[in-house]
């Protein structure tokens, strides 16, 4: 059971870290004047907080305990800062982060879940890799409309409350992740 504590863990720092890097990211983009750039970083941003609250419940159940947002391995402020580059890069490294997140560490965290039966942190970290996938997808797009110089038509942005998905225009009638209807969809402003 240790190993499925220490994946919960190591989930939340890297993704309380996520969410922090991502505010940035937003923060330049806007300074770059790419505004609908700027706004899918702070959409996805908050979809983080919803893997963190969820993985924080999860961790909460299984050793039953009360559990508070303390990443033990927080990175520094100056080195995110300093780490910022260009929104082409940024959008690069929020990709290489969301991929490594989706193909390799949720999935090692799922079957380890799974092989300790411990069904709560195994959906926990299901969801949060199938959303981390459309976030890959989402910031993928972004990239390629940037290196071709493509309009990127601005347009509403919904996150899933209950797993962190992103949704654009309207929120769908079922989230396509974990199932709930659109009334667990915010709209991120």
């Amino acid at each position: 059971m240790s190993i499925v504590i220490d994946n919960l863990k190591e989930a939340i720092n890297g993704e309380y870290n996520a969410k922090r890097k991502y505010k940035l990211f937003s923060e330049k983009a806007k300074n770059e004047n790419l505004n609908k750039v700027a706004h899918v970083f702070k959409a996805i941003s908050f979809a983080e907080s919803i893997h963190i609250k969820n993985h924080l419940k999860a961790l909460s159940i299984i050793t039953k305990s009360s559990i508070e947002i303390n990443p033990t391995e927080q990175i520094d402020d100056n080195i995110l800062k300093g780490n910022i580059n260009d929104t082409i890069s940024n959008l690069e490294d929020a990709i290489k982060g969301e991929n490594y997140e989706s193909k390799i560490m949720y999935r090692k965290f799922v079957k380890n879940a799974a092989n300790n039966e411990k069904n709560v942190a195994e959906l926990s970290f299901s969801l949060a890799r199938s959303a981390e996938k459309i976030h890959s997808k989402i910031y993928s797009n972004y990239l390629k409309d940037l290196k071709k110089k493509r309009h990127i038509v601005a347009e509403k942005i919904y996150v899933c409350k209950i797993c962190g998905n992103v949704e654009f225009g309207e929120p769908p009638k079922k989230c396509p992740v974990c199932d709930h209807s659109s009334r667990f969809f915010l709209e991120i402003r």
